[in-house]
């Protein structure tokens, strides 16, 4: 890995160095250079990280130079050979660990253009949108953005009244990606949503993928099992992903109280709900049932899945369902609420169930814990749907798009 660089305050002509290195090289035709901005990446763990990650990974391996432009932890800008990391105040009085990147850096900028990015793609709608927007204006090249989050559902962290909230988000969408030349929705539920905002630019639907080589089926990790003192022979259930109100994993606890079949459930996880679900676990007596784990490494995520009979999930706030994919791609079956966002990925009674109530949950969770037959079959199922969502395709299907975005017949919008 190539050391970081730091930029100095003022780039002046004895310090070329920055430019003369962000020069863009020969390629072979059909490479594009592509530059991924987000407010959040590496390490943070999330499901804007990962798609962008898989995105990246996969552009690499498609043959085209990838840079990354992103918040970095420090009050310096540095640069390791691929990724950009502007400075950073904390932000976290407006989401937990959220900082709030540079919107200015004149030597970064001068270093981008230099580079010449043909391909703009931003995936958060902050500062590094801004970026994208400067940065599109400058080299008059396509935007395109991907619309990740689903932010009428994260409303209690801004806003104290609900219907304002709806409304200030739909006005925001309007503001931000209807400046884009095209917009990416993970779903059809996100198009829709987007339509209803009446955003200007055209809406392609791309579903995120996943490496299929990395989350695949496989034995039981016995060690990993017994460092968690887990009961043999009893189904595991598996909760992955951040602790937080909108995942709606309190629900799941309640219903899984109710349900007789033998079951034990692995947290796999950290947020601000951590202490309300440790306390409401306590409450409920099902201490010796239930293992918190923490936040995990993503190299040990599919460990984690490995380990699981079920994966479980109350989220009514998904956009591209990352995790289900990963956990189907793992041969594991899914029990969730039943959403739009996942339509053509969780299919009821086939690799996993959908449930809309307490009796509902009941009944397919009884029905999986107690059937292992039943748990094989959804579990085949579940490796045949994940193999239509790989990072091949995936990558194919973005750059289709941006295809699309570069034709001289799609209308850009004033920035």
């Amino acid at each position: 890995m190539v050391a970081p660089t730091r930029y100095p305050r003022t780039m002046t002509s004895s310090r070329p160095w920055v430019h003369d290195r962000a020069m863009p090289h020969p390629r072979r035709s059909g490479q594009r250079r592509v530059l991924l901005l987000t407010d959040s990446y590496r390490p943070t763990v999330n499901g804007v990280v990962s798609s962008v990650d898989e995105l990246c990974q996969g552009l690499l391996e498609a043959g085209h130079e990838v840079r990354v432009l992103t918040v970095g932890p420090t009050r310096r800008t540095t640069f390791d050979g691929r990724v950009y990391r502007l400075p950073s105040l904390d932000a976290s009085h407006i989401y937990p660990h959220a900082r709030l990147g540079r919107p200015v850096d004149g030597d970064l900028l001068a270093d981008l253009v230099a580079w010449r990015p043909e391909i703009l793609h931003s995936h958060t709608e902050f500062v590094a949108f801004w970026w994208a927007r400067r940065l599109a204006r400058r080299l008059t090249v396509p935007h395109v953005h991907t619309y990740h989050t689903l932010y009428a559902d994260y409303t209690h962290y801004f806003c104290p009244h609900e219907r304002l909230g709806r409304a200030l988000c739909a006005s925001f969408a309007r503001g931000t990606v209807g400046r884009t030349d095209l917009v990416i929705a993970p779903t059809e539920k996100i198009r829709t949503l987007l339509e209803g905002y009446a955003v200007r630019p055209p809406v392609a639907v791309v579903p995120t993928g996943v490496d299929l080589t990395r989350f695949t089926p496989g034995d039981r990790p016995e060690e990993l099992s017994a460092s968690l003192g887990l009961t043999p022979g009893v189904p595991v259930v598996l909760s992955l992903g951040r602790l937080a109100t909108e995942k709606n994993l309190a629900e799941v606890v309640d219903l899984l109280a109710g349900v007789t079949a033998p079951w034990q459930l692995v947290v796999a996880g950290d947020g601000p709900q951590a202490g309300p679900l440790h306390r409401q676990v306590d409450r409920l007596g099902l201490g010796p049932r239930v293992r918190f784990v923490g936040a995990i490494e993503p190299a040990r995520v599919p460990e984690f899945y490995r380990l699981a009979d079920l994966f479980v999930s109350g989220s009514r706030t998904e956009t591209q369902g990352l995790t289900y994919l990963e956990a189907l791609a793992s041969g594991v079956p899914v029990l969730c609420r039943d959403d739009a966002s996942l339509d053509g990925i969780v299919v009821h009674g086939h690799n996993g169930f959908r449930y809309s109530g307490a009796e509902d949950f009941t009944r397919s969770a009884t029905r999986l814990l107690l059937d292992p037959d039943l748990r094989l079959r959804c579990s085949r199922a579940a490796v045949r749907t994940a193999a239509g969502f790989g990072r091949e395709s995936f990558v194919a299907a973005i750059c289709a798009a941006y295809d699309t975005a570069g034709e001289p017949s799609t209308t850009r919008v004033a920035a």
